[in-house]
Protein backbone atom coordinates (compact mmCIF):
# COMPACT_ATOMS: atom_id res chain seq x y z
CA UNK A 1 0.00 0.00 0.00
CA UNK A 2 1.45 3.16 -0.64
CA UNK A 3 0.06 7.14 0.25
CA UNK A 4 -0.55 9.71 -1.75
CA UNK A 5 -0.14 13.59 -1.53
CA UNK A 6 -3.16 14.30 0.42
CA UNK A 7 -2.60 11.67 2.53
CA UNK A 8 -4.87 8.61 0.83
CA UNK A 9 -3.70 5.21 1.37
CA UNK A 10 -3.30 3.65 -2.45
CA UNK A 11 -2.90 -0.09 -3.15
CA UNK A 12 -1.37 1.20 -6.04
CA UNK A 13 2.06 2.64 -6.73
CA UNK A 14 2.43 6.69 -5.97
CA UNK A 15 4.03 8.09 -9.21
CA UNK A 16 6.85 10.78 -8.65
CA UNK A 17 5.05 12.68 -10.64
CA UNK A 18 1.29 12.58 -8.71
CA UNK A 19 3.56 13.26 -5.33
CA UNK A 20 5.01 16.40 -7.16
CA UNK A 21 1.69 18.04 -7.86
CA UNK A 22 0.12 16.99 -5.09
CA UNK A 23 2.74 19.11 -3.46
CA UNK A 24 1.90 21.75 -5.59
CA UNK A 25 -1.89 21.29 -4.45
CA UNK A 26 -0.79 22.52 -0.91
CA UNK A 27 1.25 25.36 -2.01
CA UNK A 28 4.85 23.71 -2.03
CA UNK A 29 5.97 26.29 -4.95
CA UNK A 30 9.34 27.56 -4.76
CA UNK A 31 7.62 31.36 -5.03
CA UNK A 32 7.47 33.30 -1.99
CA UNK A 33 3.76 34.79 -2.06
CA UNK A 34 3.30 37.97 -2.37
CA UNK A 35 1.51 38.93 0.56
CA UNK A 36 4.31 37.27 2.97
CA UNK A 37 5.82 40.28 4.23
CA UNK A 38 2.85 41.91 5.15
CA UNK A 39 1.15 38.66 7.14
CA UNK A 40 4.50 38.15 9.07
CA UNK A 41 4.01 39.59 12.90
CA UNK A 42 6.90 41.46 14.28
CA UNK A 43 6.27 39.90 17.66
CA UNK A 44 7.32 35.86 19.05
CA UNK A 45 4.86 33.31 20.30
CA UNK A 46 5.56 33.06 23.77
CA UNK A 47 3.89 29.43 24.98
CA UNK A 48 4.25 27.26 28.21
CA UNK A 49 4.38 24.09 27.69
CA UNK A 50 3.17 21.55 30.77
CA UNK A 51 6.95 19.97 30.38
CA UNK A 52 8.79 20.61 33.32
CA UNK A 53 12.23 21.01 31.26
CA UNK A 54 12.94 21.91 27.74
CA UNK A 55 13.20 18.46 25.62
CA UNK A 56 16.10 17.36 24.40
CA UNK A 57 17.05 18.34 20.94
CA UNK A 58 18.57 15.81 19.26
CA UNK A 59 16.57 15.03 16.21
CA UNK A 60 14.30 12.51 18.88
CA UNK A 61 13.01 14.66 21.64
CA UNK A 62 11.74 13.36 24.89
CA UNK A 63 8.76 14.58 26.65
CA UNK A 64 6.20 12.37 24.51
CA UNK A 65 4.34 13.93 22.05
CA UNK A 66 4.59 17.26 23.31
CA UNK A 67 8.53 17.26 22.96
CA UNK A 68 7.22 16.35 19.74
CA UNK A 69 5.23 19.47 19.27
CA UNK A 70 7.64 21.70 20.29
CA UNK A 71 11.23 20.17 20.33
CA UNK A 72 10.55 17.93 17.16
CA UNK A 73 8.35 19.16 14.25
CA UNK A 74 9.29 22.97 14.28
CA UNK A 75 13.27 22.41 14.12
CA UNK A 76 13.11 18.56 12.19
CA UNK A 77 11.54 17.35 9.39
CA UNK A 78 10.43 13.35 8.63
CA UNK A 79 10.58 12.06 5.49
CA UNK A 80 6.38 11.66 5.80
CA UNK A 81 4.33 14.52 7.40
CA UNK A 82 1.11 14.91 9.23
CA UNK A 83 -1.43 17.24 7.19
CA UNK A 84 -1.98 19.58 9.97
CA UNK A 85 -4.11 22.45 7.80
CA UNK A 86 -7.34 21.22 9.14
CA UNK A 87 -9.30 21.39 12.22
CA UNK A 88 -12.43 19.61 10.73
CA UNK A 89 -10.66 16.54 9.11
CA UNK A 90 -8.80 13.99 10.74
CA UNK A 91 -5.27 14.36 10.15
CA UNK A 92 -3.69 11.99 7.42
CA UNK A 93 -0.01 11.95 5.86
CA UNK A 94 1.54 13.50 3.23
CA UNK A 95 5.04 13.82 2.03
CA UNK A 96 7.75 15.61 3.92
CA UNK A 97 11.54 15.23 2.95
CA UNK A 98 10.30 12.68 1.04
CA UNK A 99 8.47 13.16 -2.23
CA UNK A 100 7.08 9.56 -3.12
CA UNK A 101 7.41 6.27 -1.43
CA UNK A 102 6.24 2.30 -2.66
CA UNK A 103 7.10 -1.13 -1.63
CA UNK A 104 9.85 -2.98 -3.86
CA UNK A 105 6.93 -5.62 -5.73
CA UNK A 106 9.83 -7.93 -5.47
CA UNK A 107 10.37 -7.47 -1.74
CA UNK A 108 7.52 -6.18 0.20
CA UNK A 109 9.97 -5.93 3.06
CA UNK A 110 11.87 -3.31 0.71
CA UNK A 111 10.23 0.27 0.14
CA UNK A 112 12.10 2.90 -2.20
CA UNK A 113 11.95 6.36 -1.33
CA UNK A 114 12.56 9.49 -3.29
CA UNK A 115 14.01 12.68 -1.75
CA UNK A 116 13.26 15.94 -1.80
CA UNK A 117 15.78 17.74 -3.95
CA UNK A 118 16.95 21.61 -3.23
CA UNK A 119 16.35 20.98 0.78
CA UNK A 120 19.37 22.21 3.58
CA UNK A 121 19.65 21.91 7.07
CA UNK A 122 19.77 24.73 9.38
CA UNK A 123 23.83 25.03 9.17
CA UNK A 124 23.77 25.55 5.24
CA UNK A 125 24.65 21.77 4.59
CA UNK A 126 22.69 19.53 1.83
CA UNK A 127 20.02 16.91 2.57
CA UNK A 128 20.55 14.01 0.36
CA UNK A 129 20.77 10.40 0.58
CA UNK A 130 23.91 10.22 1.74
CA UNK A 131 22.35 12.40 5.01
CA UNK A 132 19.00 10.37 5.22
CA UNK A 133 21.16 6.91 5.39
CA UNK A 134 23.08 8.13 8.69
CA UNK A 135 20.13 9.59 9.85
CA UNK A 136 19.18 5.70 10.15
CA UNK A 137 22.39 4.41 11.17
CA UNK A 138 22.26 6.17 14.27
CA UNK A 139 19.35 5.06 15.09
CA UNK A 140 19.64 1.36 13.79
CA UNK A 141 23.23 0.25 13.59
CA UNK A 142 24.54 -0.28 16.72
CA UNK A 143 28.30 -0.22 15.33
CA UNK A 144 27.85 3.42 13.26
CA UNK A 145 29.74 5.82 15.40
CA UNK A 146 27.08 8.14 15.25
CA UNK A 147 25.06 5.51 17.12
CA UNK A 148 24.29 7.13 20.91
CA UNK A 149 22.18 4.47 23.09
CA UNK A 150 20.63 6.89 25.43
CA UNK A 151 19.53 8.87 22.23
CA UNK A 152 18.19 6.18 20.13
CA UNK A 153 15.49 4.55 23.09
CA UNK A 154 12.92 7.34 22.09
CA UNK A 155 13.04 7.46 18.54
CA UNK A 156 13.41 3.80 18.33
CA UNK A 157 10.22 2.36 20.29
CA UNK A 158 7.60 4.12 17.49
CA UNK A 159 9.93 2.52 14.49
CA UNK A 160 9.36 -0.93 15.53
CA UNK A 161 9.55 -2.41 11.80
CA UNK A 162 12.63 -0.97 10.68
CA UNK A 163 15.20 -2.64 10.11
CA UNK A 164 17.76 -0.48 7.85
CA UNK A 165 18.20 2.18 5.35
CA UNK A 166 20.45 1.72 2.03
CA UNK A 167 21.60 5.05 -0.64
CA UNK A 168 20.31 4.08 -4.36
CA UNK A 169 21.65 7.58 -5.57
CA UNK A 170 21.48 10.84 -4.77
CA UNK A 171 18.03 11.92 -4.26
CA UNK A 172 16.78 7.93 -3.44
CA UNK A 173 17.04 5.50 -0.71
CA UNK A 174 16.05 2.21 0.13
CA UNK A 175 14.34 1.00 3.78
CA UNK A 176 14.12 -2.38 5.11
CA UNK A 177 11.68 -3.79 7.68
CA UNK A 178 11.89 -6.34 9.70
CA UNK A 179 8.85 -7.73 8.32
CA UNK A 180 6.17 -7.03 5.68
CA UNK A 181 4.75 -3.72 7.49
CA UNK A 182 2.32 -1.66 5.52
CA UNK A 183 1.97 0.25 8.52
CA UNK A 184 5.75 1.56 8.06
CA UNK A 185 5.15 4.90 6.56
CA UNK A 186 2.86 5.97 9.49
CA UNK A 187 5.88 4.74 11.86
CA UNK A 188 8.61 7.32 9.38
CA UNK A 189 6.85 10.50 10.68
CA UNK A 190 8.62 9.66 13.90
CA UNK A 191 11.53 9.90 12.41
CA UNK A 192 13.30 13.17 12.20
CA UNK A 193 16.39 14.25 10.99
CA UNK A 194 19.69 15.98 12.03
CA UNK A 195 22.90 17.19 9.84
CA UNK A 196 25.81 15.02 10.10
CA UNK A 197 27.93 17.70 8.62
CA UNK A 198 27.11 19.67 11.89
CA UNK A 199 27.36 16.97 14.36
CA UNK A 200 30.60 16.61 12.72
CA UNK A 201 31.61 20.18 13.27
CA UNK A 202 30.35 19.58 17.16
CA UNK A 203 32.54 16.85 17.81
CA UNK A 204 30.42 14.12 17.18
CA UNK A 205 28.67 14.99 19.85
CA UNK A 206 25.28 14.38 20.61
CA UNK A 207 25.01 15.93 23.73
CA UNK A 208 27.08 19.10 22.27
CA UNK A 209 24.12 18.90 19.31
CA UNK A 210 21.08 18.55 21.40
CA UNK A 211 22.98 22.13 22.70
CA UNK A 212 23.31 23.43 19.34
CA UNK A 213 20.56 21.51 16.88
CA UNK A 214 20.92 22.05 13.02
CA UNK A 215 17.46 20.23 11.20
CA UNK A 216 15.46 21.07 7.93
CA UNK A 217 12.18 22.83 9.15
CA UNK A 218 10.26 25.94 9.56
CA UNK A 219 12.57 27.03 12.76
CA UNK A 220 16.03 27.38 13.83
CA UNK A 221 17.29 27.31 17.24
CA UNK A 222 18.21 30.39 18.80
CA UNK A 223 19.26 29.58 22.78
CA UNK A 224 18.22 27.20 24.75
CA UNK A 225 18.41 27.94 28.62
CA UNK A 226 17.61 24.41 30.68
CA UNK A 227 14.08 24.29 32.53
CA UNK A 228 13.89 28.01 31.79
CA UNK A 229 13.49 28.70 27.53
CA UNK A 230 13.70 27.31 24.19
CA UNK A 231 14.14 30.40 21.99
CA UNK A 232 13.56 29.44 17.99
CA UNK A 233 13.45 32.23 15.13
CA UNK A 234 11.93 31.59 11.60
CA UNK A 235 13.95 29.61 8.85
CA UNK A 236 13.69 32.06 5.82
CA UNK A 237 14.75 29.37 3.77
CA UNK A 238 12.82 27.21 4.79
CA UNK A 239 11.70 24.31 1.35
CA UNK A 240 8.11 24.53 1.70
CA UNK A 241 7.90 28.81 1.25
CA UNK A 242 4.07 28.33 1.89
CA UNK A 243 4.89 27.47 5.17
CA UNK A 244 7.50 29.87 6.03
CA UNK A 245 6.33 31.27 9.77
CA UNK A 246 4.35 34.12 10.09
CA UNK A 247 5.79 35.20 13.84
CA UNK A 248 9.44 35.96 13.82
CA UNK A 249 10.23 32.89 16.35
CA UNK A 250 8.67 31.34 18.94
CA UNK A 251 9.70 31.50 22.88
CA UNK A 252 8.95 28.02 24.78
CA UNK A 253 8.93 28.53 28.49
CA UNK A 254 8.75 24.91 30.70
CA UNK A 255 6.08 25.12 33.41
CA UNK A 256 4.80 21.74 34.45
CA UNK A 257 1.68 23.22 37.08
CA UNK A 258 -1.46 23.69 35.00
CA UNK A 259 -2.73 27.01 37.72
CA UNK A 260 1.19 28.47 36.94
CA UNK A 261 0.37 27.86 33.23
CA UNK A 262 -2.79 30.17 33.68
CA UNK A 263 -1.19 32.59 36.16
CA UNK A 264 1.46 33.32 32.75
CA UNK A 265 -1.54 34.08 29.97
CA UNK A 266 -3.41 36.19 33.10
CA UNK A 267 0.07 38.46 33.64
CA UNK A 268 1.04 38.70 29.75
CA UNK A 269 4.24 36.69 30.50
CA UNK A 270 3.05 34.04 27.97
CA UNK A 271 0.77 34.55 24.82
CA UNK A 272 -0.56 30.57 24.45
CA UNK A 273 -0.62 28.04 26.96
CA UNK A 274 -1.01 23.93 26.84
CA UNK A 275 -3.29 21.87 28.55
CA UNK A 276 -5.66 24.15 30.24
CA UNK A 277 -6.63 23.26 33.41
CA UNK A 278 -10.58 23.10 32.83
CA UNK A 279 -11.65 24.76 35.92
CA UNK A 280 -9.77 27.73 34.52
CA UNK A 281 -11.65 27.85 30.95
CA UNK A 282 -14.82 29.65 32.16
CA UNK A 283 -12.74 32.87 33.87
CA UNK A 284 -10.27 32.70 31.13
CA UNK A 285 -13.23 32.96 28.19
CA UNK A 286 -14.34 35.63 30.30
CA UNK A 287 -11.33 37.70 30.76
CA UNK A 288 -10.90 37.83 26.65
CA UNK A 289 -8.85 34.72 26.15
CA UNK A 290 -9.76 32.22 23.34
CA UNK A 291 -10.41 28.95 23.83
CA UNK A 292 -9.51 26.48 21.44
CA UNK A 293 -10.52 22.39 22.00
CA UNK A 294 -10.73 19.53 19.19
CA UNK A 295 -11.32 15.89 19.67
CA UNK A 296 -7.97 14.13 18.65
CA UNK A 297 -6.64 10.75 19.12
CA UNK A 298 -5.94 10.61 22.85
CA UNK A 299 -7.30 8.22 25.15
CA UNK A 300 -6.38 8.50 28.78
CA UNK A 301 -5.90 5.40 30.09
CA UNK A 302 -4.35 3.42 32.47
CA UNK A 303 -2.30 0.35 30.78
CA UNK A 304 -2.55 -2.93 32.91
CA UNK A 305 0.40 -5.58 34.09
CA UNK A 306 -0.62 -8.88 32.87
CA UNK A 307 2.55 -10.09 34.31
CA UNK A 308 1.81 -13.41 37.46
CA UNK A 309 2.08 -10.92 40.26
CA UNK A 310 -0.55 -9.01 38.94
CA UNK A 311 -4.23 -9.02 39.95
CA UNK A 312 -4.89 -7.40 36.74
CA UNK A 313 -3.57 -10.44 34.82
CA UNK A 314 -7.22 -11.98 35.12
CA UNK A 315 -9.56 -10.50 32.59
CA UNK A 316 -12.39 -10.54 35.44
CA UNK A 317 -10.51 -8.07 37.72
CA UNK A 318 -9.78 -5.70 34.11
CA UNK A 319 -13.68 -5.89 33.24
CA UNK A 320 -14.55 -5.04 36.96
CA UNK A 321 -12.12 -1.73 37.02
CA UNK A 322 -13.92 -0.48 33.96
CA UNK A 323 -16.98 -1.11 35.19
CA UNK A 324 -16.45 0.57 38.20
CA UNK A 325 -15.43 3.76 36.93
CA UNK A 326 -17.85 6.61 36.53
CA UNK A 327 -17.39 8.27 33.33
CA UNK A 328 -19.87 11.14 33.16
CA UNK A 329 -18.52 11.91 36.66
CA UNK A 330 -15.07 12.23 35.04
CA UNK A 331 -16.19 14.52 32.17
CA UNK A 332 -18.40 16.53 34.32
CA UNK A 333 -14.87 16.84 36.63
CA UNK A 334 -12.97 18.45 33.84
CA UNK A 335 -15.70 20.90 32.52
CA UNK A 336 -16.71 18.51 29.51
CA UNK A 337 -13.52 18.79 27.88
CA UNK A 338 -13.25 15.16 27.71
CA UNK A 339 -15.55 12.46 26.41
CA UNK A 340 -16.46 9.20 27.86
CA UNK A 341 -14.66 5.91 26.55
CA UNK A 342 -16.55 3.43 24.96
CA UNK A 343 -12.99 1.94 23.57
CA UNK A 344 -9.48 2.68 22.81
CA UNK A 345 -10.36 4.89 19.70
CA UNK A 346 -13.50 7.64 19.30
CA UNK A 347 -17.03 5.38 18.47
CA UNK A 348 -17.10 7.36 14.52
CA UNK A 349 -13.86 5.71 14.05
CA UNK A 350 -13.34 2.81 11.15
CA UNK A 351 -11.29 1.20 14.00
CA UNK A 352 -14.01 1.24 16.32
CA UNK A 353 -15.83 -2.64 15.65
CA UNK A 354 -18.57 -3.52 17.66
CA UNK A 355 -17.35 -4.57 20.74
CA UNK A 356 -19.19 -6.98 23.09
CA UNK A 357 -18.18 -6.11 26.06
CA UNK A 358 -19.80 -2.55 26.76
CA UNK A 359 -18.07 -0.06 29.04
CA UNK A 360 -20.51 1.69 31.47
CA UNK A 361 -20.97 2.34 34.85
CA UNK A 362 -22.17 -1.20 36.64
CA UNK A 363 -20.93 -1.27 40.45
CA UNK A 364 -22.89 -4.44 40.83
CA UNK A 365 -21.55 -6.39 38.07
CA UNK A 366 -18.14 -4.99 39.18
CA UNK A 367 -18.18 -6.39 42.60
CA UNK A 368 -19.18 -9.75 40.57
CA UNK A 369 -16.77 -10.13 38.81
CA UNK A 370 -14.10 -9.09 41.53
CA UNK A 371 -15.69 -11.93 43.81
CA UNK A 372 -15.71 -14.30 40.91
CA UNK A 373 -11.58 -13.48 40.65
CA UNK A 374 -11.43 -14.18 44.90
CA UNK A 375 -11.02 -10.46 45.53
CA UNK A 376 -13.12 -8.41 47.73
CA UNK A 377 -13.96 -6.13 50.75
CA UNK A 378 -11.79 -8.35 53.08
CA UNK A 379 -8.95 -9.35 51.02
CA UNK A 380 -8.61 -6.69 48.43
CA UNK A 381 -6.34 -6.97 45.20
CA UNK A 382 -3.81 -4.68 45.94
CA UNK A 383 -2.23 -2.80 42.89
CA UNK A 384 0.65 0.27 42.68
CA UNK A 385 0.21 2.29 39.56
CA UNK A 386 2.85 4.26 38.10
CA UNK A 387 1.43 8.03 37.59
CA UNK A 388 2.37 11.55 36.93
CA UNK A 389 1.11 15.28 38.05
CA UNK A 390 1.59 16.95 35.11
CA UNK A 391 2.61 16.71 31.14
CA UNK A 392 0.74 16.82 27.99
CA UNK A 393 -2.56 14.90 27.72
CA UNK A 394 -2.81 14.04 31.73
CA UNK A 395 -5.47 16.56 31.49
CA UNK A 396 -6.08 16.40 35.60
CA UNK A 397 -3.97 13.76 36.64
CA UNK A 398 -4.40 13.92 39.80
CA UNK A 399 -8.10 14.71 40.64
CA UNK A 400 -8.97 12.10 38.07
CA UNK A 401 -6.91 9.20 39.30
CA UNK A 402 -7.76 10.11 43.12
CA UNK A 403 -11.52 9.36 41.50
CA UNK A 404 -10.26 6.49 40.28
CA UNK A 405 -8.34 5.49 43.26
CA UNK A 406 -11.60 5.61 45.28
CA UNK A 407 -14.00 3.95 42.69
CA UNK A 408 -12.36 1.05 42.80
CA UNK A 409 -11.98 1.03 46.65
CA UNK A 410 -15.71 0.41 46.65
CA UNK A 411 -15.33 -2.97 44.87
CA UNK A 412 -11.98 -4.03 46.91
CA UNK A 413 -9.75 -3.08 44.57
CA UNK A 414 -7.06 -1.25 46.56
CA UNK A 415 -4.57 1.33 44.66
CA UNK A 416 -1.45 2.85 45.69
CA UNK A 417 0.05 5.20 44.06
CA UNK A 418 3.92 5.83 42.70
CA UNK A 419 4.10 9.59 41.52
CA UNK A 420 7.54 10.10 39.18
CA UNK A 421 8.01 13.39 36.93
CA UNK A 422 6.22 12.75 33.20
CA UNK A 423 9.81 12.69 31.49
CA UNK A 424 10.77 9.82 33.39
CA UNK A 425 7.67 7.99 33.14
CA UNK A 426 8.00 7.53 29.65
CA UNK A 427 11.26 5.86 30.18
CA UNK A 428 8.95 3.86 32.82
CA UNK A 429 6.57 2.72 29.74
CA UNK A 430 9.11 2.43 26.92
CA UNK A 431 11.44 -0.20 29.64
CA UNK A 432 8.00 -2.15 30.14
CA UNK A 433 6.44 -3.80 33.18
CA UNK A 434 9.44 -6.43 33.70
CA UNK A 435 11.89 -3.56 34.37
CA UNK A 436 13.83 -3.35 37.94
CA UNK A 437 12.26 -0.11 38.38
CA UNK A 438 8.89 -1.04 37.68
CA UNK A 439 8.63 -4.12 39.61
CA UNK A 440 6.22 -4.53 41.82
CA UNK A 441 3.92 -2.30 39.71
CA UNK A 442 1.07 -3.13 38.24
CA UNK A 443 -0.44 -0.17 36.10
CA UNK A 444 0.76 2.72 34.60
CA UNK A 445 -0.99 6.12 33.64
CA UNK A 446 0.07 7.41 30.06
CA UNK A 447 -2.20 8.73 27.18
CA UNK A 448 -3.05 5.78 24.32
CA UNK A 449 -2.34 8.10 21.59
CA UNK A 450 -4.62 6.85 18.65
CA UNK A 451 -2.70 8.58 16.21
CA UNK A 452 -2.11 5.65 13.01
CA UNK A 453 -3.01 1.82 13.53
CA UNK A 454 0.96 1.34 15.09
CA UNK A 455 0.40 3.65 17.87
CA UNK A 456 -2.72 2.69 18.34
CA UNK A 457 -2.71 -1.40 17.95
CA UNK A 458 0.32 -2.81 17.02
CA UNK A 459 2.69 -1.62 19.62
CA UNK A 460 0.84 -1.36 22.72
CA UNK A 461 -1.09 -4.60 22.37
CA UNK A 462 0.90 -6.97 19.98
CA UNK A 463 2.42 -9.46 22.43
CA UNK A 464 5.82 -9.30 20.01
CA UNK A 465 5.45 -5.70 20.90
CA UNK A 466 7.06 -5.81 24.15
CA UNK A 467 10.51 -3.83 25.13
CA UNK A 468 12.58 -2.66 23.39
CA UNK A 469 10.75 -3.25 20.17
CA UNK A 470 7.60 -2.10 21.41
CA UNK A 471 5.78 -0.17 24.33
CA UNK A 472 3.51 -3.10 25.19
CA UNK A 473 4.19 -2.00 28.67
CA UNK A 474 2.16 -4.98 30.89
CA UNK A 475 3.19 -7.66 28.57
CA UNK A 476 -0.66 -8.40 27.00
CA UNK A 477 -1.20 -11.01 25.33
CA UNK A 478 -3.90 -12.63 22.90
CA UNK A 479 -3.64 -14.31 19.88
CA UNK A 480 -6.70 -12.89 18.49
CA UNK A 481 -5.60 -9.79 18.56
CA UNK A 482 -2.01 -10.56 17.31
CA UNK A 483 -3.90 -12.43 14.47
CA UNK A 484 -5.77 -9.29 13.76
CA UNK A 485 -2.61 -6.73 13.79
CA UNK A 486 -0.53 -9.64 11.40
CA UNK A 487 -3.80 -9.27 9.43
CA UNK A 488 -3.11 -5.66 9.35
CA UNK A 489 0.34 -5.58 8.53
CA UNK A 490 0.05 -7.07 5.17
CA UNK A 491 -3.56 -5.15 4.34
CA UNK A 492 -3.31 -3.83 0.41
CA UNK A 493 -5.39 -1.64 0.89
CA UNK A 494 -7.55 0.60 3.22
CA UNK A 495 -10.95 -1.39 3.14
CA UNK A 496 -9.16 -4.60 4.63
CA UNK A 497 -6.65 -2.48 7.10
CA UNK A 498 -9.99 -1.08 8.05
CA UNK A 499 -11.73 -4.71 9.05
CA UNK A 500 -8.51 -5.86 10.69
CA UNK A 501 -8.12 -3.30 12.88
CA UNK A 502 -11.65 -2.97 14.06
CA UNK A 503 -11.79 -7.05 14.87
CA UNK A 504 -8.70 -6.14 17.06
CA UNK A 505 -10.37 -3.32 18.74
CA UNK A 506 -13.29 -5.18 19.46
CA UNK A 507 -10.72 -7.80 20.81
CA UNK A 508 -9.02 -5.70 23.10
CA UNK A 509 -12.05 -3.85 24.44
CA UNK A 510 -14.10 -7.97 25.41
CA UNK A 511 -10.53 -8.09 27.19
CA UNK A 512 -10.31 -4.92 29.18
CA UNK A 513 -6.76 -4.92 27.70
CA UNK A 514 -6.40 -1.35 29.60
CA UNK A 515 -8.49 0.74 31.83
CA UNK A 516 -10.37 3.37 28.83
CA UNK A 517 -11.51 6.03 30.78
CA UNK A 518 -11.58 9.20 28.79
CA UNK A 519 -10.85 10.78 25.42
CA UNK A 520 -9.77 14.33 26.07
CA UNK A 521 -10.92 17.04 23.77
CA UNK A 522 -7.51 18.77 23.91
CA UNK A 523 -7.94 22.51 25.48
CA UNK A 524 -5.73 25.62 24.62
CA UNK A 525 -5.51 28.75 25.56
CA UNK A 526 -4.40 31.98 24.53
CA UNK A 527 -4.32 35.85 24.41
CA UNK A 528 -6.64 37.93 22.07
CA UNK A 529 -3.72 39.37 20.03
CA UNK A 530 -2.86 35.65 18.87
CA UNK A 531 -4.12 34.90 15.28
CA UNK A 532 -4.11 32.30 13.02
CA UNK A 533 -3.89 29.20 15.23
CA UNK A 534 -5.30 25.90 13.23
CA UNK A 535 -6.26 23.18 16.00
CA UNK A 536 -5.96 20.26 14.01
CA UNK A 537 -7.46 16.50 15.21
CA UNK A 538 -3.88 15.77 16.15
CA UNK A 539 -1.17 15.89 18.87
CA UNK A 540 0.52 17.83 16.94
CA UNK A 541 0.27 21.73 15.07
CA UNK A 542 1.75 23.56 13.10
CA UNK A 543 3.16 26.61 14.59
CA UNK A 544 4.14 28.35 11.45
CA UNK A 545 0.36 29.49 10.28
CA UNK A 546 0.57 31.84 14.06
CA UNK A 547 1.08 35.48 14.70
CA UNK A 548 0.84 38.02 17.24
CA UNK A 549 0.26 41.59 17.02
Amino acid sequence: MTTDSKGNDRPLELSRRKALAGAAALGLSSALPADLALAQSSQPIRIAMSLGDIPRLWAGPDGGFEGMRFAGYPIFDPLIAWDLSSPDKTSGIIPGLATSWQQDPADRKRWIFKLRDGVTFHDGSKFDADAAVWNFASVFDEKAPQYFPARVGGIRARLSSVARAEKIDGQTIAIYSQVEDNLLPYQLSFLLFASPAHYAKLGNDWTKYAAEPSGTGPFKVKSVVPRASLELVRNEQYWDRARIAKAPGLILRPIPDGNARVAALRSGQVDFIESVPSDAIPSLKSSGATITTNPYPHTWVWFFSCLPDSPFKDVRVRQAANLAIDRAAIVSMVNDTGIACQGAVLPGSPWFGNPSFKLRYDMEAAKKLVTEAGYGPNKPAKAKILISLSGGGQMQPQAMNEYIQAQLAMIGIQIEFQVIDFTNLFSYWRAGATAKDAQGTAGLNIALASLDPTSSFVRVFGSQYTSPRGTNWGHYSNPAVDAAIQEALLSRDQASLDRALSRAHEIIVDDAAALFVVHDLNPRAMSKDVKGFIHPKNWFADFTTMSRG
